[in-house]
């Protein structure tokens, strides 16, 4: 490394002396020799200051650690340099926002680093032989090129230079919020840049401002900033700081505007135009939290409200939950001031959204005005009837009963087949209720049926089985082959089916013509590089599969040594997402000293699964070659194949030489405990199968015995389960013992109940569900822990899992429905999380299955009547006991029925009983 060499430059500085100050890595060094040079006597430099940069850019992607830190100590230096040396306002911004240069730390002259200080860079723009149109054009350049979401460092740069060169730069997005910010930190005493410059004797004096109010009162742009603030990304969440507060309300962002709009030096109307106008556009809820808060200090008053009211009713239609709440209080507060057509169009939006807290209030408040002012029923009796299609059943029974008490004094017939025709909308257990109340001819509750059993032998296959998903078709050829492989190195987390038919066709190609297959490779070993699988990850499928490429390409690798690594981890570090890359470190290890025509694990159906006979004319290719078998391949192809096969396929193998893999069951976890954690943070109780005795066993065995911990929580939890990517791969590694790998699968599906932070998808439960093999217990309990993690996204991947179950059949409804009673008595489970799930389900055609889960929680929840959710489920249950005709005592019901009973509880299991007496 090193830049070209030279004489003096300019007659004042050579560029040897230049590279010597860097190469010492102090920046101050480079600032005190070249800040009194002006920037035309450093032409010379200016392009083996360029050529430097990029070798050492070129240096931290080395991987050599030592290298990089070396070149890393440099680029503070340097980017002094190329300051002063810069000719032109775009220089210079170059040198200040490259990607690389945008958050160096500062080597110290005695060793070690301290942060970067950007008024000590600003102050390196100051210089006098700088002119102020340098300055003010590099300020515009500045403000145009901040982020969006701001770069405070680099805003502090360009506001320095705007005050000094008295420039006035564009608002942009990143501007401004680097100006919020700025006004944010006023409240921690924080001195701005004009107090800055005085402090250095550069300027007069200016006046120093403790609190936010301040601060705004003396900004000469106040009224077009603040106009921005309502148009720039992040901005709410400044206005919703929760420690703003505690210095007082003049450092609160939404207290202080409204306080300066009481002074005049805002308009009041027009804060309010800007704030809903926000809240319409919607945000992020931290962004919207912020601007509510701004809403709230407004307070509007009926009249201001009402001169806007319809963009009250589009927020209360169309806003957040907490949004809408706003509206729908404000327009409530103006009630005396609402036209009728409005009224009516607000009951209607509210009333189609799915928040029963917000219905509930508008069913209420239409109650109360229908009693004023009866006239009204013919409008607003149809609106009402929206609320028959809302999923909440209290709130369709709450509307049905209002709509009943109101529907006499409509004048108009029509109205009343309108209401009639919505009835159909009704949940099945509210039609009988419906036709009685209603008098509607055409709602009925049906003749009452034959009485039918229930029980699993009883459960339809109701949900449409989906076709059964095929193998993606093996590779044309070499140069197909390379791109298919180039497509599952760039996937971090491969689709299993994808990963096998490509690692297959490597080793068939291979073994086919080893030369075609490197030459079709060498294009994409060479866009690999250098780069070692260390970098890439151990006992990751792209990790391995690179050192793979590199053994067939006739690279380097180093895959003996990974293999080792990765069966020297012990328990509970070592998990079965690991298989695939053991599987694919023995092939770069054995493929060309002890090279196989064919792979024996590579399944041949889309569940992993490996047919038997297929698997007996691998082993007949291998001992016609001359071939041993590879260990993992050999182990993981008889976990693949039914075990009433094995004994006759491990006879076969038993020939071809080799050791064949211990004869060891796979641990089948039975029986459950409760886990009470021990208070420490983001814990919970849990329920676990035991684990079962140790048994001592290598390789891909070993692994699946190793089964771990579902209790386990704290900071190291991450170190003991397979990440949620890497769940989509444990199906197929045991297809015929799905609770082995639902217990593998356990604590981290535990954890997605208990937290929204994990973002990954997961496809555990949907490919457990289409396994061969029969889920016992254990699936089940995933299965419950499923039904109720905390991100929609898993809860759909849950009800995928159920409905095929429940279509092929293997769904256990009283398994599932203790295991759901056991999560909520612990408050695992979340009712608003598990019932829609359910719901679905019974939509989807899974009623009768849906009912036997629910009617086998019954007998865990009933005990406390009170509980909250348990109301719904025998909504539920109702729903779907009318909808399939079920006719079967529930002792359950008894004590929901008493007069202890909650109101609503008491009427939900009083329906359900009639339901299933009827």
């Amino acid at each position: 490394m090193g830049g070209p060499t030279g004489g003096p430059t300019g007659g004042t500085i050579g560029w040897d002396e230049v590279r010597a100050l860097i190469a010492a890595r102090v920046p101050q060094g480079v600032v005190d020799r070249l800040s009194p040079v002006p920037a035309d006597e450093l032409g010379a430099l200016r392009a083996p200051l360029r050529k430097l940069r990029a070798e050492l850019l070129r240096e931290l992607s080395s991987g050599d650690m030592r290298r990089y830190a070396a070149a890393y100590d440099q680029l503070a230096a340097l980017q002094f340099a190329g300051l002063y040396a810069a000719a032109t306002p775009a220089e210079a911004l170059d040198w200040l926002t490259a990607r690389r240069l945008l958050s160096l730390s500062w080597p110290l002259p005695g060793g070690g680093s301290t942060g970067a200080d950007a008024r000590v860079l600003l102050t390196a723009l100051l210089v006098p032989h700088r002119d102020a149109a340098f300055r003010r054009e590099l300020a515009i350049r500045l403000a145009e090129w901040l982020p969006a979401r701001g770069d405070h460092f680099r805003w502090q740069i360009t506001h320095g230079l705007a005050v000094w060169s008295d420039t006035e730069v564009p608002a942009t997005d990143g501007y401004v919020i680097g100006w919020l910010r700025e006004g944010s930190s006023m409240r921690h005493h924080h001195r701005e840049i004009g107090e800055w410059f005085a402090d250095r004797g550069l300027r007069a004096p200016v006046p120093h401002h403790d609190t936010l109010r301040s601060w705004l009162r003396a900004q000469p742009r106040l009224a077009a900033f603040v106009r921005r603030l309502f148009e720039v990304p992040d901005a709410g969440s400044a206005f919703a700081d929760p420690y703003a507060a505690r210095s007082g309300p003049d450092n609160e962002w939404a207290k202080a505007l409204v306080a300066l709009a009481g002074e005049g030096l805002l308009d009041r109307a027009e804060l309010l135009d800007l704030c809903l106008g926000r809240l319409l556009r919607g945000d992020r809820p931290g962004n919207l939290r912020g601007f509510l808060r701004l809403y709230a200090e407004l307070a509007p008053d009926p009249q201001e409200v009402a001169a806007r009211a319809g963009d009250h009713v589009r927020l209360a239609a169309d806003g957040a939950p907490t949004v809408a709440k706003a509206a729908q209080a404000a327009l409530r507060s103006t009630d005396a001031l609402l036209s009728g057509a409005l009224f009516t169009e607000l009951t209607s939006a509210v009333l189609a959204r799915p928040e029963k807290a917000l219905a509930a209030v508008q069913l209420g408040w239409a109650d109360a005005v229908l009693q004023r002012d009866p006239t009204l029923a013919d409008d607003l009796l149809p609106a009402l009837a929206v609320a028959f299609g809302h999923p909440g059943p209290a709130v369709q029974e709450r509307a049905l009963r209002l709509v009943a008490r109101h529907l006499p004094g409509a004048a108009d017939p029509v109205t009343s087949e309108t209401v009639r025709a919505a009835a159909t909308a009704l949940g099945p257990a509210l039609r009988a209720d419906a036709s009685e109340l209603l008098a509607a001819p055409g709602v009925t509750a049906g003749p009452a049926p034959s009485p039918q059993p229930v029980g699993p032998a009883a459960l339809p296959s109701a949900p449409a089985l989906p076709p059964a998903p095929a193998l993606p078709p093996a590779p044309t050829g070499p140069f197909e082959l390379a791109e298919r492989l180039a497509a599952v190195l760039a996937d971090r987390v491969p689709e299993p089916g994808e990963f096998e038919v490509v690692l297959a066709a490597l080793i068939a190609e291979h073994h086919r013509d080893a030369a075609a297959l490197r030459a079709a490779l060498a294009p994409l070993a060479a866009r690999r590089g250098d780069r070692q699988v260390l970098f890439d990850g151990i006992g990751t499928v792209p990790g391995s599969l690179g050192c793979l490429l590199d053994a067939l390409a006739g690279r380097e690798h180093r895959s003996a040594a990974f293999t080792a690594e990765l069966l020297a981890l012990r328990y509970p570090l070592r998990t079965p997402a690991m298989i695939p890359a053991l599987r694919v470190f023995e092939a770069a290890c054995e493929v060309a000293d002890a090279p196989v025509p064919v792979l024996l694990a590579t399944p041949t159906a889309a569940d992993g699964s490996l047919d038997p006979a297929v698997l007996t004319e691998r082993l007949a290719a291998h001992r016609a070659a001359g071939a041993r078998p590879w260990p993992a391949d050999l182990a993981q192809a008889l976990l693949r194949i039914p075990p009433r096969a094995r004994p006759a396929v491990r006879a076969a193998a038993a020939g071809l030489g080799g050791e064949l893999p211990p004869d060891v069951p796979l641990p089948e976890p039975v029986g459950f405990h409760v886990h009470v954690p021990d208070g420490s943070p983001g814990s919970f109780p849990r329920i676990a199968p035991p684990a079962p005795a140790a048994v001592v066993s290598e390789g891909v065995t070993g692994l699946l015995h190793a089964l771990p911990d579902p209790t386990r929580t704290g900071w190291c939890a991450g170190l003991f389960r397979s990440s949620a990517g890497q769940l989509g791969q444990l199906p197929w590694t045991a297809p015929w013992k799905p609770d082995t790998v639902a217990a593998h699968g356990l604590p981290e599906l535990a954890v997605q109940a208990g937290s929204a932070g994990h973002r990954d998808p997961n496809p555990l439960l949907p490919r457990l569900a289409d396994l061969p093999g029969e889920p016992g217990p254990v699936s089940h309990l995933l299965l419950a822990y499923g039904m109720t993690a905390a991100r929609a996204e898993h809860r759909t991947a849950a009800l995928d899992a159920l409905l095929t179950l429940t279509a092929r059949g293997r769904l256990r409804p009283e398994t599932l429905g203790e295991r759901l009673a056991a999560l909520w008595l612990l408050s695992v489970a979340k009712p608003n999380r598990i019932l829609p799930v359910l719901a679905d389900a019974a939509r989807s055609g899974a009623g009768r299955a849906v009912f036997s889960v629910l009617t086998a929680m019954l007998p865990e929840l009933a005990p406390d009547p009170a509980r909250r959710g348990l109301a719904d489920v025998l909504t539920l249950a109702a729903d779907c006991a009318a909808a399939e005709q079920i006719r079967t005592p529930l002792p359950a019901l008894a004590p929901l029925t008493a007069p202890t009973a909650p109101r609503r509880v008491r009427t939900e299991a009083t329906r359900l009983a009639a339901i299933l007496a009827s």
